[in-house]
């Protein structure tokens, strides 16, 4: 499940879990763009342990822009996805959440596709395991820290598709988005 951060409780434990996670992997902080939709990814404990950002094409960094300018075309609507980050208590069963959420959100807001730069494992894993196309679009980049591949998501190729057989893992329910607390 996964909750769009509402709240000033809730910004703050999206900018903790981060800070945590990215400190952790010797990434640089960042806080949440403006513009942009926060989300809790929520465990099966009830706990937030996770995070994952959408932010608009025309709301991304000079540096996004530039990065993906000979990328995005007059016939997409592009979203930039950023902040994925999981609690180590919680790694292995917040990622296909974290997906679906991606999904699911283009859906509901008429997104064909999400650039962001995408960490090496998980680009592998995303497009190996959940078979979503995830095409490398330029050289690996050193960004915030670590090495990152500029990735194109094709989202509009899942929700169009989302019966077939290789996409059986993916659930767009609306019953994946709640309303819960989130402790602090």
């Amino acid at each position: 499940m996964y909750k769009q951060v509402e709240t000033v409780q809730e910004l703050a434990k999206f900018h903790e879990i981060k800070e945590t996670v990215w400190t952790s992997m010797g990434f640089e902080m960042e806080y949440a763009k403006e513009g942009s939709a926060q989300f809790l990814l929520i465990a099966e404990d009830g706990e937030a342990g996770g995070t994952f950002e959408m932010t608009p094409f025309s709301k991304s960094s000079a540096y996004m822009k530039s990065l993906f300018q000979d990328v995005v075309t007059e016939d997409m609507k592009v979203m930039e996805v950023d902040s994925l980050a999981v609690l180590p208590k919680y790694r292995g069963q917040l990622g296909q959440k974290g997906i679906c959420l991606m999904i699911d959100y283009a859906e509901k807001n008429g997104y064909t596709h999400a650039i962001g730069v995408a960490d090496p494992t998980f680009f592998s894993f995303i497009n190996k395991k959940y078979q979503v196309k995830a095409t490398q679009t330029k050289d690996i980049v050193f960004y915030k820290g670590a090495d990152a591949i500029p990735t194109l998501f094709h989202l509009k190729d899942v929700y169009d598709n989302k019966h077939d057989p290789k996409y059986s893992w993916y659930n767009s329910s609306s019953s994946n988005q709640v309303k819960v607390e989130v402790g602090g």
